[in-house]
């Protein structure tokens, strides 16, 4: 039964049913490889988990925390010390998300994050969880509108930022590798090619998975047209407003409230660049209902500062 789960609500689903769909399932796969004490099956269903609930807004994010934290205690119960390592990442990624100022690696292993991160980024065989760090930080750096930080977080391991199985990790290092792309190609005049070869590639990806589930990628795919409407300059204004709203649209129809408050704040940066003050605060102000809502308020409290700004 686990492994059948693990492969269905981990890839095969979210290429038709809705991503959050894919959360409570996988957990039930994860209690299945429990009982039957298949570790390595309770490992992978529960980073499936963390990704689905946190990056496909699969649960409140409160709540996802607290399903995270608790399996995390078990795995060292249970002297499961890689295992947890998996899980700690998630977790941490969780926690500033939400604004709690903790160090997780800390609190369960006795040893700082910087030194967590360098101990596994120089760990043999590590290839999973370093992409999972990587992952996470790169998601923290855009969802904080750091794109410089995300930015080197790509270049440190970009080639794994391509298609592949469709895990809710290859799902969302595609995303935002494109958003990364247009960025730079925007904000850089070296290298232009480079990156915007990186942020079509990955919407041309995210298209044609919206074939597949327009519920799941349409208004990925939406924002990622946005942003390179966005680079392409003055002539092409329009278009990427008009791609902006229909992103933020289609993120609340289909309840995905991180990606609608990322659509949003993507779009008050659009408007903030060509000095519409008005249109910039209703979209910053409409970011920070989505964080509220989805119970992100470190990232409420970030946005404040930029609605506050923008007040003076």
């Amino acid at each position: 039964k686990q492994q059948v789960f693990l492969f269905f609500y981990g890839s095969i689903a979210h290429c038709k049913d809705p991503l959050q769909a894919s959360a409570p399932k996988l957990l039930e796969g994860y209690e299945a490889a429990f009982a039957l004490g298949d570790m390595e099956s309770v490992t992978a269903h529960l980073q499936l988990y963390a990704g689905v609930a946190v990056w496909g807004c699969g649960e409140k994010l409160t709540k996802a925390e607290e399903i995270v934290r608790i399996h995390a205690k078990r795995m060292l119960q249970h002297k499961q010390v890689v295992s947890c390592k998996n899980i700690l990442i998630h977790l941490q990624q969780a926690t500033e998300l939400i604004g709690l100022h903790e160090d997780v690696y800390s609190t369960f292993l006795n040893i700082s994050e910087e030194e967590f991160f360098r101990q596994e980024m120089n760990c043999r065989g590590a290839h999973t969880m370093k992409l999972i760090l990587h992952t996470c930080r790169m998601y923290l750096a855009v969802m904080r509108g750091n794109m410089e930080l995300a930015a080197r977080e790509y270049e440190s391991n970009g080639a794994e930022y391509q298609g592949g199985i469709r895990f809710i990790g290859t799902i969302t290092r595609v995303f935002l590798a494109g958003l990364v792309g247009f960025f730079v190609a925007r904000k850089q005049t070296s290298d232009v090619e480079k990156w915007i070869h990186v942020g079509v590639r990955s919407m041309d990806t995210m298209k044609s998975w919206t074939e597949d589930s327009s519920w799941n990628y349409e208004h990925r795919l939406f924002l990622l047209e946005a942003e390179y409407y966005f680079f392409k300059g003055d002539k092409h204004e329009h278009l990427a407003s008009a791609k902006y709203k229909q992103s933020i649209a289609a993120a609340k129809k289909h309840k995905f409230k991180n990606d609608e408050g990322l659509a949003a704040q993507k779009a008050a940066v659009f408007h903030r660049h060509y000095n519409r003050k008005k249109e910039a605060l209703t979209n910053f102000q409409h970011a920070k209902a989505c964080y509220e809502s989805w119970g992100a308020e470190g990232l409420v409290k970030e946005i404040e500062i930029k609605i506050a700004s923008l007040s003076q």
